[in-house]
């Protein structure tokens, strides 16, 4: 009855140690460092700079659709010498000096404002979708920061019940040695150390994960964000 005492307890204990941390978190999340990291990735995500781009294309169409207008007018002058005659017979309406005319396509004019509308709604559909991907990446940034510290924090507890089922099962193995336990006692220990060891080496690969994720997200090395 004592050796399963002694188990939940040790159970009871670790997982006491896991809740603990876990309610921690929400007050570990530094705001500040969070909207550098939600900036970073809005300045150097690729997929989001696409969508900024395509934002910026639509935007120059709207200039160039309004300078249809100026295709509308063709202008054109036509000069004669003052020493020549006033009428010959090649150009019998000319007169000396400059001759100015000008003329408008009425099919590119009426056409010009469709297409400026066009553009504009263009422009307001690619900024819509900016401002989409934004909130999209904005959240996943997030998302993966809260996983980066809950991991983080875990390893942590992993990392102290390794050590210190590590340091028990040390502590039975002398006193299976000196045939003070049982060798179902010892084993258990043991049994218990590696599990805490494969948890510890399991967090930490999920953590690398999760702060790989994080970097390609906001494009720099999470050491070198301040």
């Amino acid at each position: 009855m004592k050796k399963y005492t002694y188990f939940v307890f040790l159970f009871v204990l670790l997982t006491s140690k896991s809740v603990f941390a876990q309610d921690d978190i929400i007050n570990q999340i530094n705001t500040p460092l969070l909207q550098k990291y939600v900036d970073l990735a809005k300045q150097n995500y690729p997929k989001r700079q696409m969508f900024k781009s395509s934002e910026l294309s639509a935007k120059a169409k709207i200039g160039v659709a309004s300078a249809t207008y100026l295709e509308a007018f063709n202008v054109s002058y036509f000069y004669r010498p003052d020493n020549a005659t006033i009428i010959n017979n090649s150009n019998p309406y000319s007169i000396n000096g400059f001759q100015f005319g000008v003329y408008l396509n009425l099919g590119i004019f009426l056409r010009t404002p469709s297409l400026v509308k066009q553009a504009k709604e263009e422009y307001k559909a690619a900024t819509f979708q900016t401002k989409e991907y934004d909130l999209i990446l904005e959240s996943e940034v997030r998302q993966k920061y809260y996983e980066y510290l809950q991991l983080f924090n875990d390893l942590k507890v992993k990392a102290q019940a390794y050590i210190d089922n590590k340091a028990s099962s040390d502590g039975l193995k002398y006193k299976f040695e000196k045939g003070e336990v049982s060798l179902d006692v010892y084993s258990k220990a043991k049994a218990i150390t590696s599990s805490a060891q494969s948890e510890k080496l399991l967090t930490e690969l999920n953590l690398l994960k999760a702060k790989d994720t994080l970097e390609t997200l906001i494009g720099q090395k999470l050491e070198d964000v301040k």
